[in-house]
């Protein structure tokens, strides 16, 4: 059947409703923008209807129409700069006084209904204010007419009420778009060595650009447009201080096609003005986020980067890892988070913080970060150096968007008194080492995320750090990107010779990474020590149910059994022809009875869910030996080998 206007047989669905791409708009919202669209145009069609428009020119020429015009402009483009000038500062003190992490948000309220007051109040209201303040006798002015400085009714007044009035929709607009930017890569910038003063010029501006772009066209057009402030304040005086919004009221009764004339002027560059700066804001944006059109296979890419990590025999790396200093030393309370860690951890390897939600593992690197004030206790950094340098990576990348990938790696050599040549030379290197050379003029928004992470880990390295910290820096990225990253950062790490700290809920990341875990759970460190050592024999209830062993309720504690220590017993095998084993599960038997519920594949192969004799309910590999009788339902008897091991239950 046919699909033109007819509707989709069932079991189809209609691409007009479910293409990705169609408006989410609903219908019914058409009808209402549709009239107030024609409401704010139509009053311009009916005024440039009526303007002689071949006779333009000669009505633009006369003398009071030029004055108006270009005292105007003079004014306008003034009064813009000024707002710059002093909005922009302002807008930022205004955001960072609102953020939730400043302690002055009460502050930043009150000071944002003042700065919003001139937006809202008749420019009348305006204009008196202004003419109590800085007339002859205001009180202000009073003390610079006696220093002969007049201020009132003179060209200098129509600046100042056109500031007035105008600086509130730069501030307003811009300290919104900070707020909801946020402050991330400013963080990030700091972390990298940059001075306060030089994250705002190279790091703030940059980025705020559209912003401010935008906050500029309304402050110029709001200046251009002003007229009740400036009567008030600064009168009516051709040449002087008539501006072309008063000529066009002046001329509007005794001159309509004057008028009119004067109107489309002032429209024409309001107009022009908007558009310009929405078009640097948009070429300013595309140029920042804009993605490239063709990026290839990133595993094919990865594949091909030769990444050699040394080997090391366990035992002779545990011996290693037990000799060294301790170059990171907690003990410390945060009180209103509930966290009391007490933890060394080893200098020039890498610990792993692993723990459930809640359980401190974000409070303990923002204690080591310095970005946390403890209540009580501690931070010791025994590293390298007296002033550590230490760097943060997290799951985003946080690569600033407006410098291309070479500028990214080389700003930390920069910002630390190396030239330009030589920061781009340590660039190139580091690059090379992520193999990402091959993207070093490439804008941040070109890259993958995996591209992304390996340049944020040059970006980091190129900076000679002691103390690399990670915030889960692959949860956000493929398993393949992933591994092949994990490998690139452990090598990367252990040639630089830092410490590192990880905060991950990977059990790969910490068995890979790591060559010391923490376990946190509460508040506490539950479990610590030598990563091969803790995962083989873990004894908190985080880690041994992260590494996937069972907890089986003995008399004096708990028995861990990890899947693998448990074989199946041939239903015709007598239990007594056994010997060895735990001795200690299921009250003193070497063997534990129940019945399989369910199968289940895991990332580690699958296994048969079995509810013991005891209610417990354990996991069982299955394998070619045992599948024939891992089926749900059946009762079957599990061989605990000797490798399970008991928990005290003061542990």
């Amino acid at each position: 059947m046919g699909t033109n206007g007819k509707r989709a047989s069932k079991g189809t669905v209609d691409a007009s409703q479910s293409y990705p791409g169609r408006s989410a708009i609903p219908a019914w919202l058409l009808l209402p923008a549709g009239v107030a669209l024609l409401f704010l145009i139509v009053p311009f069609i009916g005024m440039f209807s009526q303007v002689q428009w071949s006779a333009l020119g000669e009505l633009l020429t006369g003398e009071a129409a030029r004055d108006a015009i270009w005292l105007s402009l003079r004014t306008t483009i003034t009064a813009t700069l000024i707002s710059l000038l002093l909005g922009v500062p302002l807008a930022h003190v205004l955001a960072q006084t609102n953020s939730k992490q400043s302690r002055h948000q009460v502050l930043g309220r009150v000071l944002r209904v003042l700065i919003t007051l001139p937006m809202v109040i008749p420019p009348v209201v305006a204009g008196l204010a202004l003419l109590i303040t800085f007339g002859r006798r205001g009180l202000i002015g009073s003390y610079l007419h006696v220093m002969g400085i007049e201020i009132g009714f003179t060209t200098t007044a129509v600046v100042l009420a056109q500031v007035f009035v105008s600086m509130p929709f730069l501030v307003v607009s811009l300290e919104g778009a900070l707020r909801t930017r946020g402050l991330d890569l400013e963080e990030a910038a700091q972390n990298l060595g940059a001075s306060k003063s030089r994250v705002f010029i190279e790091i703030t501006l940059p980025l705020t650009l559209p912003a401010i772009a935008s906050g500029t066209a309304l402050t110029f057009a709001r200046a251009l447009g002003e007229f009740g402030a400036t009567i008030t304040f600064a009168g009516s005086l051709q040449g002087v201080t008539r501006t072309l919004p008063l000529e066009i009221y002046l001329q509007r009764e005794i001159d309509t096609p004057t008028a009119l004339a004067l109107a489309t002027v002032l429209l024409f560059v309001a107009a022009l003005v908007i558009a310009i700066t929405g078009l640097m804001a948009s070429v300013t944006n595309s140029r920042m986020n804009g993605h490239s059109t063709r990026r290839g296979d990133e595993t094919d890419e990865l594949s091909k980067l030769e990444v050699v990590c040394e080997l090391k025999e366990l035992d002779a790396l545990e011996s290693e890892w037990a000799r060294a200093d301790e170059g990171v030393l907690v003990d410390a309370v945060v009180k209103e988070r509930g966290v009391q860690v007490a933890t060394a951890l080893k200098r020039g390897f890498m610990t792993a913080l692993v723990g459930p939600n809640g359980s401190g593992k974000s409070t303990t690197i923002e204690l080591i970060a310095g970005n946390l004030q403890q209540t009580s206790g501690t931070v010791e950094l025994r590293l390298n150096s007296d002033r550590p340098t230490i760097v943060w990576l997290e799951q985003r990348s946080l690569l600033f968007p407006h410098m291309s990938v070479l500028d990214n790696v080389a700003f930390g050599p920069r910002t630390r008194g190396a030239s330009r040549q030589s920061a781009r030379e340590r660039a190139l290197r580091e690059l090379e080492a992520v193999g990402c050379l091959e993207f070093k003029d490439r804008l941040p928004g070109q890259l993958s995320g995996g591209q992304a992470q390996r340049v944020a880990i040059a970006r980091a390295l190129a900076v000679n750090p002691d103390l690399i910290l990670l915030d889960e820096p692959f949860a956000a990225l493929d398993f393949e990107v992933a591994w092949m990253l994990r490998l690139i950062l452990r090598k990367r790490i252990r040639e630089a010779g830092a410490t590192a700290v990880m905060v991950t809920h990977d059990l790969t990341d910490a068995a890979f990474m790591s060559d010391q875990i923490v376990v946190l759970e509460d508040g506490r460190v539950s479990e610590s020590g030598f990563t091969s050592t803790v995962l083989r024999r873990p004894t908190s209830d985080f880690l041994i149910s992260l590494t996937g062993a069972n907890r089986v309720l003995t008399g004096s504690g708990t028995a861990v059994i990890r899947p693998e220590n448990l074989s199946l017993l041939p239903a015709d095998e007598p239990e007594s022809s056994l010997s060895g084993g735990l001795g200690v599960v299921g009250g003193g038997h070497q063997v534990l009875g129940g019945v399989v519920q369910q199968l289940a594949i895991t990332p580690s192969g699958e296994i048969a869910v079995v509810r013991l004799d005891s209610g417990e309910q354990i996991a069982v590999t299955v394998n070619p030996y045992n599948r024939d009788q891992m089926h749900a339902g059946n009762r079957v008897r599990l061989l605990v080998d000797d490798r399970a091991y008991e928990v005290p239950a003061t542990v």
